[in-house]
C-alpha cells in the first residue's frame, strides 16, 4: 500500500512537471520575425515588413529592398570562410547590377557589434551591414553554419541557400540563372 502512494506521487509529480514546462513555453514562447513565408506552392517568400538593424545601430526593414535581387549574407567576424569570401563579396558588391543587393547580416549573438565594425574596416566593406543581436533572423533563416547566403528574387522568392563560402564568380552564376 505504502509502495503504491509512494507511485502515485511520483506520477502526479512528473505530470505536473510536464504541464508546468508545457505553461512556461506557451508563456515565454520565442518571438522571431517571420521572414520566410511559405505559400501555397511551397515556395518560400520573403516578408519584407522584416526588421532590420543597422550597423550604426539605425533600423530599417527589408522593404527598402523590395523590388531587388537581394542576396543575404550571414557571417561572423571570427569565421575563417568568412574571413577568405569578403574580399570576394566587397569585389561583386562594386560591380554589381542596380538591380541587386547584397546584404550582411552579423551573427552579433554570437560575435559583437565591436567585432563586426573591425572586420568591416579591416577588408574595407562598402555593402549594408545588419546586426542579428538575439539571433532572431538567423533563426527565421534557419542558419545553422557561417557564411550562409540566401539569393532572392526582386518577387521575394527564396531561389537559392549557399552553405559555406561564395565567389563573386559563384554570385554571378546564380544571378544569371535568375
Amino acid at each position: 500500500m505504502k509502495r503504491k502512494k509512494i507511485l502515485m506521487v511520483i506520477s502526479l509529480v512528473v505530470v505536473l512537471s510536464l504541464i508546468g514546462i508545457a505553461v512556461k513555453n506557451e508563456i515565454y514562447k520565442e518571438t522571431q520575425p517571420n521572414l520566410i513565408v511559405d505559400k501555397q506552392t511551397g515556395a518560400k517568400m520573403l516578408n519584407f515588413k522584416s526588421p532590420l538593424t543597422h550597423l550604426d545601430e539605425s533600423s530599417t526593414t527589408l522593404e527598402a529592398y523590395k523590388g531587388k535581387i537581394l542576396i543575404i549574407n550571414f557571417w561572423a567576424s571570427w569565421c575563417g570562410p568568412c574571413q577568405e569570401e569578403a574580399p570576394d563579396l566587397n569585389t561583386f558588391y562594386e560591380q554589381k547590377p542596380n538591380n541587386v543587393e547584397l546584404l550582411a547580416i552579423n551573427a552579433t549573438s554570437n560575435d559583437s557589434r565591436e567585432n563586426a565594425i573591425k572586420f568591416q574596416q579591416l577588408y574595407n566593406l562598402s555593402f549594408p551591414i545588419f546586426l542579428d543581436y538575439d539571433r532572431a533572423l538567423g533563426k527565421a533563416f534557419e542558419v545553422m553554419a557561417y557564411p550562409t547566403t540566401f539569393i532572392i528574387d526582386a518577387e521575394g522568392t527564396l531561389r537559392y541557400t549557399v552553405e559555406g563560402q561564395v565567389t563573386q564568380k559563384d554570385l554571378q552564376q546564380f544571378l544569371s540563372n535568375l
